[in-house]
């Protein structure tokens, strides 16, 4: 009965069915009333308690094996809502966010763009490249991006003004860490970039992921996530404190 896997699961947590309810945000009387009187026990407050106690919401019910798999997939997607929420908050309190933890997130989400919230706004989305393409064509510049950042964008427009007046060969490295995306699934790349934006010089080195992600039509997208790891303020470069790429 689904009452005495509530049961089981506070002995597991270690804490009171009083306890659970409050930690859950459901209400203690109308559980425990449910639970004693074999009355139905919405979902919702499993789902609840499930979020809660941080137990798998399929431990409280008892699943044919052919749902068992469902019932996985199931949890597994609420627990990708759960991380991703709590890592949207991390990065609006300030959270570093390094190339590992993309990594971890290309391979977690399958290259699918999804739970992707907390990174959002520091990554740069393009088209793929076509062979008559002369430069990247952007979706999407991420606003805290390190592109837009260090290259001073302020949107798409702002990226072919500035970014299309660089040498050839600087644009023709950047597309050729597209192309490459053929051939592998990601690629991670130390880059150098020497060049004047708005009459200031920019030079520095930055650790770049390059990845083939999908949109949620099924559409090809290439998703660049950089992260700066030396910057030359003056005339002689110093390294950066304390950065984690």
């Amino acid at each position: 009965m689904i009452a005495d896997r509530i049961d089981a699961a506070c002995k597991i947590a270690g804490v009171k069915l009083k306890t659970a309810c409050t930690i859950s945000g459901l209400n203690y009387g109308t559980l425990r009333s449910q639970m004693r009187n074999n009355r139905e026990i919405p979902a919702s407050s499993l789902a609840r308690l499930s979020a809660g106690l941080r137990i798998p919401i399929q431990f409280f019910f008892e699943f044919p094996v052919e749902e068992q798999a469902a019932a996985t997939s199931l949890n597994r997607w609420r627990a990708a809502e759960l991380a991703n929420t709590e890592h949207a908050a991390c990065s609006r309190a300030g959270f570093n966010v390094t190339t590992d933890h993309i990594l971890d997130w290309f391979h977690q989400e399958g290259g699918v763009l999804k739970n992707w919230e907390w990174f959002e706004d520091q990554i740069d989305l393009y088209e793929p490249i076509k062979p008559t393409d002369r430069i990247m064509h952007p979706i999407q510049i991420g606003k805290r991006s390190s592109t837009a950042e260090r290259l001073m964008l302020a949107g798409n427009r702002d990226f072919y003004r500035i970014v299309g007046s660089f040498e050839e060969k600087i644009i023709a490295r950047a597309m050729q860490s597209h192309r490459m995306l053929d051939e592998v699934p990601y690629l991670v790349t130390d880059e150098e970039i020497d060049v004047i934006i708005k009459a200031q010089r920019v030079r520095g080195g930055y650790r770049k992921v390059t990845m083939r992600v999908t949109d949620p039509r099924g559409e090809p997208v290439t998703a660049v996530f950089s992260k700066l790891t030396w910057l030359d303020t003056a005339d002689n470069v110093r390294e950066v404190d304390r950065v984690e790429a």
